[in-house]
C-alpha cells in the first residue's frame, strides 16, 4: 500500500464518521419531534485493488470505508396494521362522541335530567285526575306541560344543531383529506427527485409523507403502494384512486337529495361524475371492513336529514288495506296535491271524482297500493318501510334519538289533545243526520287556500263529546287543545248547507302537512294566559271527572314500542327508561370497541416506536462511538503524515 493511499484510507474514515456524527446529531435534535423516524448510518468498504491471485487466494488491498446509506428505520407491515386499526378506533370514537353529545343534551349524566320534566308532568296529570275542579291543579298541568314541552323542543333543536355541527365537521374533514392528498403528492415529487440517483435517501421527506398517511388513515380507509423505481406512493381512498403518480383526485361534497328538506352534505368524487364516496345503506361491520375512518362514522352519526315519529314503522298501522292509518295518511296528502292541480272548478259535479282519481294515480305512480297495507308486519309496505328504517334511521344515533323522542312526545300530545278536543268523522256525522245534505262530497277551503273534498274519513270537532271551560267559559263546548301546532289552528269553521261545522286541519297555511311533532308544537298560548279555558268542566259547571280520568288513562295505557324490533308496549315513563337504557348501552358498546381498538393500536404503535423511536441514551452512545472513530482516523492520518514527512526530509 502506498503512503498516499494510506492517507486516502484515513480521509475516507474521517468523512464516513463525520456523516455518522451528523446523522446522530440529527436524531438527537428530533428526539421529541412527533413522527420522526430515527436514521441509522450504514458503513461499507470502498472498492478493493487486486494485487495478485493464487490457487487459493485473491490478494487485495482496501482503499478505505464509505457511508453506504443512511437507513430509514421503519417496519412497513406494522405501519399498515397501525393505520387500519387506528382508522377503526377513530370510527368508533366518532360514534361515541355523538352518544356523549346526545346524553349531554338530555342531561341524564349531569345537570337537570329530562326525566324530571317528564315525571313532573306525569304528577300534574295525576293531580288533575284526583281533583279536576281545582284551579291549582289546572294551572299546574298547563305550567308543567309548558316546562316539559319547552325542554323537549330544546333537546330536539340541540340535536338539529349538532347535526349541522357534524355537517361542518364533514366539510372540514373533506378539506383536510384533500390537503393531505396534495401534501403526499408534493412529497412524492420531492422524494423522487432526491432519490433519483440512488445516492441518498430523502428520509425527512419520507417522515412527512408517513405522517400524512397516518393522519389520512384516521379519517378514511386507505390502501397504498410505493413504486420501487420512482419511490412514488399511490393512494386509494375507500377503494377509489386518490393520489396517483401524476395527480390528486380531490374529494368533493354535494347536497344530499332526500324527500325532506335538507342542507346536509355528502362526500362525492367529482372526477367520477359525483359518485358518492360511501354507500351509507350498507351494513357496517368489521367483517365487511367498512368500520374504518372518522369521516364515515361522522356521516352515519349525523344521518341524512332530521327525523320524527313517522320514520318508525309500526306493524299495527299496516293492517286494513285502504283503511290502514298509514295508507289513509298517504292518500290524504295525495288528495291535497291533487286538489291544487285539478283543472275543474270546485263547483263542477265531477270535481270530487277528479281529485280522487288524481290522488290514486299519484299513489300508484309512487308504487303505493292499498293491497300492500293488509298483513301488518308481513305486508310489502311494512317490509319496505322497515328496510328504509334499518338503512337510514338505525345507523344514525342522532336520527334514532330524534325519532324515538318524537314518538313519545307525539303519542303523549295527541292522546291528551284527543281527550280534551275529541274528533269525529264526516261519515259518523252523516249517519247522525247533520246538515241537510251529506257532508261527504262537499267541499271547503283549507288554511292553505286549497279547495278540498270532504271524504268519509275527514275529521271534525265532536261537540257532543267535548268538555267545557269553567266560570265565564261555559257557554259552548271548548276547542282549547293543550298543545298546538305552528302556523295552523286545530279546526277551521266551515258552512255546509247553512250549518256550521269545525273541520280538522291537516295542512298549514304553507300547504305543508302539519303534524304534532317536535319543532312544530307548543303549549296553547290561550291556556297559558287563561287556564280556565281548559275543558275539564261539564256544561252545568261541574267537574268533568270522566275526562280527567281519561287524561290519566292516556298516560297509563301501554301503547309505545321503542323500535320496530321491540314486541312489548310501554307506558310513557317506562318507554323513556328503555329509551335512556338504549343510549347507555350504545355508549357502553362503543366504549368497549374503543378500549379494544386502543389496546390493539397502542400495542402496534409501541412495536413501531421500538423500531422507529429515537433513544437519547442510545444516540449519545453512538455519538461517543463515532467521535472516537473520527479521532482514531485523525490520529492515523497524523501518523501517516509524520511518516511521509520523515521519508521526504530525512531520507
Amino acid at each position: 500500500m502506498s503512503s498516499f493511499t494510506s492517507l486516502s484510507v484515513g480521509v475516507s474514515g474521517l468523512k464516513a464518521n463525520q456523516h455518522a456524527i451528523n446523522t446522530t446529531a440529527h436524531n438527537l435534535t428530533n428526539v421529541d419531534t412527533e413522527g420522526f423516524v430515527r436514521q441509522q448510518p450504514i458503513f461499507s468498504d470502498t472498492s478493493y485493488i487486486e494485487l495478485g491471485r493464487s490457487s487459493l487466494y485473491i490478494y487485495q488491498k482496501g482503499i478505505g470505508t464509505d457511508l453506504a446509506a443512511v437507513r430509514h428505520i421503519r417496519d412497513t407491515l406494522l405501519d399498515k396494521a397501525y393505520r387500519v386499526e387506528n382508522g377503526r378506533m377513530q370510527f368508533y370514537q366518532a360514534q361515541k362522541n355523538a352518544i356523549d353529545e346526545i346524553e349531554e343534551a338530555f342531561g341524564e349524566l349531569e345537570g337537570v335530567a329530562f326525566q324530571k320534566y317528564l315525571t313532573d308532568f306525569n304528577e300534574a296529570v295525576q293531580e288533575i285526575v284526583k281533583d279536576p275542579a281545582s284551579q291549582v291543579t289546572r294551572s299546574e298541568l298547563v305550567q308543567k306541560a309548558f316546562s316539559f314541552l319547552s325542554r323537549a323542543n330544546a333537546i330536539y333543536k340541540n340535536l338539529e344543531t349538532y347535526q349541522n355541527t357534524l355537517n361542518t365537521e364533514v366539510e372540514n374533514k373533506v378539506n383536510r383529506i384533500n390537503e393531505l392528498g396534495d401534501l403526499i403528492h408534493d412529497l412524492n415529487k420531492k422524494i423522487s427527485r432526491a432519490e433519483a440517483g440512488d445516492v441518498e435517501n430523502a428520509n425527512d421527506f419520507r417522515d412527512q409523507r408517513d405522517n400524512a398517511l397516518d393522519e389520512l388513515s384516521s379519517m378514511v380507509a386507505i390502501r397504498y403502494t410505493e413504486d420501487p423505481l420512482s419511490h412514488i406512493v399511490t393512494v386509494k381512498v375507500e377503494g377509489v384512486s386518490f393520489v396517483t403518480e401524476s395527480d390528486v383526485h380531490h374529494m368533493g361534497t354535494k347536497m344530499l337529495d332526500t324527500d325532506k328538506d335538507s342542507v346536509l352534505l355528502t362526500p362525492v368524487w367529482p372526477y367520477l361524475k359525483d359518485n358518492p364516496v360511501y354507500n351509507l345503506k350498507a351494513t357496517v361491520s368489521t367483517k365487511n371492513n367498512n368500520d374504518i375512518g372518522s369521516l364515515h362514522a361522522t356521516l352515519l352519526a349525523r344521518g341524512n336529514c332530521t327525523a320524527n315519529y313517522t320514520d318508525i314503522p309500526d306493524a299495527d298501522d299496516y293492517v286494513g288495506g285502504a283503511e290502514s292509518p298509514i295508507y289513509k295518511r298517504l292518500l290524504n296528502n295525495a288528495r291535497q296535491e291533487a286538489a291544487a292541480e285539478s283543472t275543474l272548478p270546485p263547483t263542477d259535479p265531477n270535481y270530487a271524482a277528479d281529485v280522487e282519481t288524481r290522488a290514486l294515480n299519484k299513489l300508484a305512480a309512487a308504487g303505493i297500493n292499498a293491497a300492500d297495507y293488509v298483513n301488518g308486519k308481513d305486508s310489502d309496505a311494512y317490509k319496505r318501510d322497515l328496510k328504509t328504517y334499518q338503512e337510514e334511521i338505525e345507523p344514525s344515533s342522532i336520527k334514532t334519538v330524534m325519532a324515538e323522542l318524537d314518538q313519545m312526545v307525539n303519542a303523549m300530545v295527541e292522546s291528551m289533545n284527543d281527550v280534551l278536543c275529541p274528533n269525529t268523522t264526516a261519515d259518523a256525522l252523516d249517519q247522525k243526520g247533520g246538515a241537510g245534505t251529506p257532508l261527504i262530497g262537499a267541499t271547503y277551503t283549507d288554511p292553505s287556500g286549497v279547495v278540498r273534498v270532504i271524504t268519509k274519513d275527514t275529521k271534525f270537532f265532536d261537540a257532543e263529546k267535548a268538555g267545557y271551560g269553567c266560570a265565564l267559559n261555559q257557554g259552548k263546548p271548548s276547542m282549547a287543545e293543550l298543545f298546538v301546532r305552528d302556523d295552523v289552528s286545530r279546526y277551521s269553521e266551515i258552512q255546509v248547507n247553512g250549518e256550521t261545522f269545525y273541520v280538522y286541519n291537516d295542512f298549514n297555511k304553507f300547504s305543508n302537512e302539519s303534524l304534532y311533532t317536535l319543532g312544530n308544537i307548543s303549549v296553547n298560548p290561550d291556556l297559558l294566559h287563561d287556564f280556565t279555558l281548559l275543558p275539564l268542566s261539564t256544561k252545568d259547571g261541574g267537574e268533568d271527572r270522566a275526562r280527567a280520568e281519561a287524561l290519566g288513562d292516556a298516560w297509563d295505557s301501554a301503547s309505545l314500542k321503542l323500535t320496530p324490533s321491540h314486541n312489548t308496549q310501554k307506558k310513557f315513563i317506562d318507554y323513556y327508561t328503555e329509551f335512556t337504557g338504549q343510549m347507555s348501552n350504545a355508549g357502553k358498546m362503543y366504549n368497549n370497541m374503543i378500549d379494544y381498538q386502543d389496546n390493539l393500536t397502542t400495542g402496534i404503535n409501541e412495536g413501531r416506536q421500538r423500531i422507529t423511536g429515537v433513544s437519547s441514551d442510545e444516540e449519545l452512545t453512538n455519538l461517543i462511538k463515532f467521535q472516537a472513530a473520527y479521532n482514531a482516523c485523525s490520529r492515523y492520518i497524523n501518523v501517516v503524515d509524520e511518516m511521509l514527512e520523515h521519508l521526504v526530509t530525512r531520507l
